[in-house]
């Protein structure tokens, strides 16, 4: 029994974890490429600046956002005439809305400001989720709730919601070149929320299977449900 505990205790501390994955019909949400960042300063020239706003950090071409007339370092403003001044807001309304709908954007770019129609893509992942056993107080700092993006960690339970940045662009130069290593196992995946308490921790993630643009959205362009567009408020 003596020898028994310390075997216990080690299993505890180095951890194990299984994998759920769901094999069923591949999820969808809107795309519209690009990484994105909240800014609370801006430059000498910006008058009426607002409080916050969306800045363009990192935009391939073959995307939505890019083939609408978009750059990096682009000020977003506003989304569907809402102001846009977080970032998860802005990631909620494009998941939600129709692939194949137009999605009108004011953008501050050196002094001036446009206006712009991203034709919103389409992206489709699968479903994953782990559940491990271990010590998660030992690799989790102490972060009180409501301070830290709404997550909260007491050392030996906690929650970290679905981050909003850092979003994987299949035809970003990082991931081709990943792909390049090793085309078979080759599997870009998009954190999801985690939680942990004293010795379980469990977390989902979403595997990005395609990128696509697609074709105007039946029904009339620059209109779609009221429902897609109650995030930026």
């Amino acid at each position: 029994m003596k020898s028994t505990i310390p075997l216990l205790l080690s299993a505890l501390a180095l951890g194990c974890s299984s994998t759920m994955s769901s094999q069923g019909p591949a999820h969808e949400r809107g795309w519209i490429g690009g990484e994105y960042k909240r800014v609370t300063v801006f430059p000498a020239g910006f008058s009426n600046a607002p409080k916050a706003a969306i800045l363009v950090t990192a935009l391939n071409t073959n995307t939505p956002a890019s083939l609408a007339g978009l750059s990096e370092g682009d000020l977003i403003l506003e989304l569907n005439h809402q102001p846009a001044t977080r970032l998860q807001s802005l990631r909620q309304t494009v998941d939600r809305t129709k692939p194949g709908t137009l999605l009108p954007v004011k953008v501050w770019r050196d002094g001036e400001t446009t206006e712009h129609n991203i034709r919103v893509g389409r992206e489709t992942y699968g479903k994953n989720g782990i559940f491990a056993v271990g010590i998660p107080g030992f690799f989790h700092s102490v972060n009180l709730w409501p301070f830290g993006n709404a997550g909260f960690s007491l050392g030996v339970a906690g929650f970290k919601p679905e981050p909003v940045s850092g979003r994987k662009e299949l035809t970003s130069a990082e991931e081709r070149y990943f792909k390049s290593c090793n085309p078979k196992e080759y599997q870009p995946v998009d954190v999801g929320w985690k939680v942990w308490l004293v010795i379980m921790q469990a977390e989902t993630n979403k595997r990005i299977r395609t990128q696509e643009i697609v074709a105007p959205a039946t029904g009339s362009l620059g209109h779609t449900d009221e429902q897609t567009f109650g995030y930026l408020k």
